[in-house]
């Protein structure tokens, strides 16, 4: 019989349990390997994507054979993804806009197609992120161009418009949203955390990316697709 337990419910009753626990195995995994870092609100919000995409905390069967409880076959599951997100870290510096979003091809989802880049690189993108930066500004639907944006936020390269600028601040209360746009983008990468999206644009935060791996799929990789077809 499958353990049934809302993904609401799951968040006020374990987050500090997979919080702990990221961060014991996180310390582990580097202080061992020295490389694979994972950011622990980018395991959250990916635990969060896989539990609403793929309907993770249905596959629990409190009375299997193995007689496994909850929190170890948590446990489990916590552990899988860890290493599927650390070895995707190791394995690129850059994953390029036209990597596949099916997880069962190469193990590169649309999660993984933010642009990687070194902050030496910051003032020379390559001219890939330039014909994608003109994809991002095409979308209609403001929220939707506003996450990708966000999503793929470089310092100096990215641009919100006034216009985007006063739709964020209607949707949160936020005082000065490019002072907090500016705060809490990455150090060593394009982007900013799945919660201080969900702030800006007043989403819940298990629907941030998949969200967002959607209006990628529609308007970014597909109109690529057909871009590198007609210009190779």
């Amino acid at each position: 019989m499958p353990y049934i337990i809302t993904i609401e419910a799951f968040i006020e009753e374990y987050e500090e349990f997979v919080r702990e626990w990221f961060r014991f195995r996180n310390q582990q995994n580097f202080a061992q390997f020295k490389q694979g870092h994972i950011e622990e609100e980018d395991f959250w919000s990916e635990l969060l994507r896989k539990i609403v995409d793929n309907e993770i905390l249905n596959k629990y069967d409190q009375n299997h054979h193995s007689g496994a409880n909850f929190e170890t076959w948590l446990k489990m599951v916590l552990n899988n993804l860890f290493i599927d997100m650390a070895s995707s870290i190791v394995k690129r510096t850059w994953i390029s806009i036209d990597s596949t979003d099916n997880e069962d091809t190469n193990g590169n989802t649309v999660i993984e197609d933010r642009f990687i880049v070194h902050p030496e690189e910051r003032n020379s993108p390559d001219i890939e992120i330039k014909i994608v930066k003109q994809m991002i500004d095409q979308i209609p639907k403001m929220r939707n161009r506003i996450l990708v944006k966000l999503k793929t936020y470089i310092d100096g390269f990215t641009e919100i418009d006034d216009e985007e600028i006063a739709y964020l601040e209607t949707m949160s209360d936020i005082e000065d949203i490019a002072q907090f746009i500016s705060d809490n983008i990455y150090d060593d990468k394009a982007g900013m955390r799945d919660k201080d999206i969900a702030k800006l644009l007043d989403m819940k935060l298990g629907t941030v990316n998949t969200t967002y791996r959607r209006i990628v799929s529609k308007h970014i990789i597909d109109p690529y697709k057909i871009y590198k077809v007609n210009n190779e």
